[in-house]
């Protein structure tokens, strides 16, 4: 029994394996998405529940499920990270529209911070949605929720949006004549599921700079190192998991290394491929490899899965460049996650 809430409210950790208890939370968390942002792309039963089953490595995945009398109304999915951000926890909490102002979400939270102690965690980041300039208008309660409860913002990642049907092939064309000419010493390779073996050692080099280039605000997320296994037990989840994943990188001529990253996601036959890290080296910065990654991924999407219609993005408002690029390929804004955070003792 929690301390708040409804007499009848009941907080248990979900079991992966227990398929029913998994159903109800991602019901949860589904009928939260369709009425506080519809706009965004939905989340699979296949994937949430393979989330939980199959975390990323060294990141340990809680899910707790609230019910009121038998009937589930608010879910809790919580990433421990480990080894460089072992200090660290993110936070994903939904109530179920039919079940908001009851204390649901203050016992959830409870349950959070009870949890991040416990665990030794000593910052805790909750994500919450609001409204940007251009996007749909959003319920922001989820915002003023934690700024009541000492959290803070620490950063912002502007999500982002591309109907690949509204494409103009010879706009992206002239874009990548325009740019091809500052990547003579490049080459682009991409490819489809596993990592090639003779690229896991550059890819491992390229991602373990992600902490110490992209902008992280005010969240503390330390430098962690990536070694190959780690790549190749990264395409092993993902198979697992079902996803697909098309990856292009910029290996430069004269040393081989990769100077460039980008990669997307499209989980089973979803019609909406996800966007992940894009990165450069700064290195190899001042070449448009950034740009370039990117289109020649958005060509393999086209050829190998036609039927995704939408793929999506989020970067930091205070990444100018990367935004700049996903302008020039057609993303448009549709809202905010903000992470708010607050430290604990």
């Amino acid at each position: 029994m929690n301390r708040k809430g409804p007499a009848d409210l009941k907080i248990r950790l979900v079991d992966p394996a227990d398929e029913p208890a998994v159903d109800r939370a991602h019901a949860v968390q589904e009928a939260a998405r369709a009425f506080d942002h519809p706009e965004t792309a939905p989340e699979g039963r296949r994937r949430f529940g393979g989330f939980l089953a199959q975390p990323p490595q060294d990141t340990q995945v809680r899910c707790y499920l609230a019910e009121i009398g038998g009937t589930a109304a608010g879910v809790l999915v919580m990433h421990l990270l480990g080894k460089e951000n072992a200090h660290y926890a993110e936070t994903e909490m939904a109530v179920h529209p039919d079940h908001r102002r009851r204390g649901v979400g203050t016992a959830l939270l409870e349950r959070l911070l009870e949890t991040a102690r416990e665990e030794v965690r000593t910052e805790v980041v909750v994500l919450a949605r609001i409204a940007v300039e251009g996007g749909p208008a959003r319920i922001e309660t989820g915002a003023r929720f934690l700024e009541k409860r000492g959290f803070t913002a620490a950063l912002a990642e502007i999500d982002r949006s591309l109907r690949l049907d509204t494409v103009d092939p010879a706009a992206e064309t002239r874009l990548w004549d325009e740019s091809i000419g500052a990547a003579a010493d490049y080459e682009l390779v991409s490819w489809t599921g596993r990592t090639p073996e003779q690229y896991l050692e550059g890819l491992s080099r390229i991602d373990s700079q992600i902490f110490t280039e992209i902008p992280l605000g005010e969240v503390d997320l330390r430098p962690r190192t990536i070694d190959t296994a780690y790549v190749i037990a990264r395409d092993d989840r993902a198979e697992a998991q079902g996803d697909t994943v098309i990856r292009t990188v910029a290996v430069h001529r004269p040393t081989g290394e990769i100077a460039a990253n980008t990669v997307i996601y499209i989980h089973g036959d979803e019609a909406h491929a996800r966007q992940a890290i894009t990165i450069v080296d700064p290195a190899h910065r001042g070449h448009r490899l950034g740009l370039l990654a990117k289109l020649a991924n958005h060509r393999r999407l086209r050829e190998h899965r036609p039927e995704v219609t939408t793929v999506w993005t989020g970067n930091a408002d205070t990444n100018v460049h990367m935004a700049a690029i996903n302008e020039l390929l057609g993303f448009r804004p549709v809202d905010a996650c903000v992470s708010y955070q607050r430290k604990l003792a």
